[in-house]
């Protein structure tokens, strides 16, 4: 039986530009420690190894006290270390895995062909390659015969699996059924998914390890594997790393701004959000045809988060008798659409439905 850590994507160092610089550092800090909690972890649960498949840093060239950390800490791990760089980073002259202070237990892919590290004493050979560049052309996987015999063989890899055509190392479906690799630890695909099973070999992206913007919300994440025999068996690990987070309020029925703001302070405090959460609301719903939403001005209600963004979405209350008579623009607009949204196709009503609603909050002066 094998039991290993599978991380990835985890883009240490990153700026985090959206952050003040002060905020930035501090959750820069905070993913160090997120990652040693997933190694004791990890350590607790039995793992007698640890894969990082690419994306550790945010570049090829990271800051030195950033690089030098993330050695430190992989350096006191009592078990192997093995990482696959990635597009973001990707070998260099003069780059971060040119460093002399790696430590001695990690161990890295220095070339774009499939090589191997074999781990005798654990009977496993770990597989994999580097990204050369930014972008990778399709990487060569080889063949089951060719693989070590008596050994449990994994592929460590970045690359995509979803898109033939991608520029990131496109990993093909057929390619890994005539592989003969036990286990897939793949990296690039941000979004958590189910493994894959291809012939013999589950494949499986372990995702993002700590949100870096509303795309990657909620925890981040990594994935214990255990194979024994011909099962594979994936855990999910949750990152302690700050998060993103987007939430919705209906503003419906709203009269007034300060009707607006009440309702976001009510739900702020229902949430109770840690305050190193970074924090999206999105306003929806229709409003008395007066009560014109400033963002702006209620941006301080989630001054304690480390970052809170309001995204208007909300439309004016306006009846169909009163736009089919109003002059302006918006009595014309809705004019213009009233033939798709009585028409008998019901995807042509609620696309004109949609695009009414839009049309709307854009001719009232609210975000689209």
């Amino acid at each position: 039986m094998f039991r290993f850590l599978h991380a990835g994507d985890l883009h240490l160092c990153s700026p985090l530009a959206a952050f003040s610089p002060r905020v930035a550092a501090k959750r820069r800090e905070r993913q160090f420690v997120a990652l040693e909690q997933l190694f004791a972890a990890a350590l607790e649960k039995g793992a007698q190894m640890i894969l990082l498949s690419g994306d550790v840093f945010d570049s090829p060239m990271p800051d030195r006290d950033g690089a030098a950390r993330l050695f430190g800490i992989l350096g006191e791990q009592p078990i192997p270390v093995v990482i696959a760089p990635g597009n973001h980073d990707h070998l260099q002259s003069g780059g971060v895995w040119e460093r002399t202070d790696i430590p001695q237990n990690v161990y890295v892919f220095d070339r774009p062909t499939l090589g191997c590290f074999d781990f005798a004493p654990l009977g496993v050979a770990i597989y994999g390659y580097a990204f050369p560049a930014e972008t990778m052309p399709a990487p060569e996987l080889g063949r089951a015969a060719n693989l070590l015999p008596d050994r449990i063989s994994v592929l460590l890899a970045h690359g995509d699996l979803q898109s033939p055509l991608s520029p990131y190392a496109p990993i093909s479906v057929a390619g890994l059924e005539r592989s003969g690799f036990r286990y897939a630890a793949l990296g690039h695909i941000h979004k958590p998914m189910p493994p894959r099973r291809c012939n013999g070999t589950v494949a499986a992206y372990s995702g993002f390890f700590a949100g870096r913007g509303f795309d990657e919300v909620g925890p981040g994440q990594a994935l214990l594997v255990e194979i024994d025999g011909e099962r594979v068996r994936t855990e999910v690990l949750l990152s302690a790393a700050d998060r993103f987070a987007c939430l919705t309020l209906d503003c419906t029925g709203a009269v007034s701004a300060e009707e607006i703001r009440k309702r976001v302070r009510e739900m702020l405090a229902a949430a109770a959000l840690p305050a190193d959460t970074a924090l999206r609301l999105c306003l929806e719903g229709s409003v008395g045809l007066d009560c014109r939403v400033e963002p702006a001005a209620l941006l301080p209600l989630g001054a304690s988060l480390a970052l809170f963004e309001i995204k208007d979405q909300t439309v004016p209350i306006l009846d169909a008798a009163y736009l089919e008579k109003d002059p302006s623009l918006r009595g014309a607009f809705y004019r213009a659409l009233l033939p798709r949204l009585t028409c008998a196709d019901e995807k042509t009503r609620t696309q004109a439905a949609y695009a009414l609603r839009l049309g709307l909050a854009a001719l009232s002066g609210r975000e689209v």
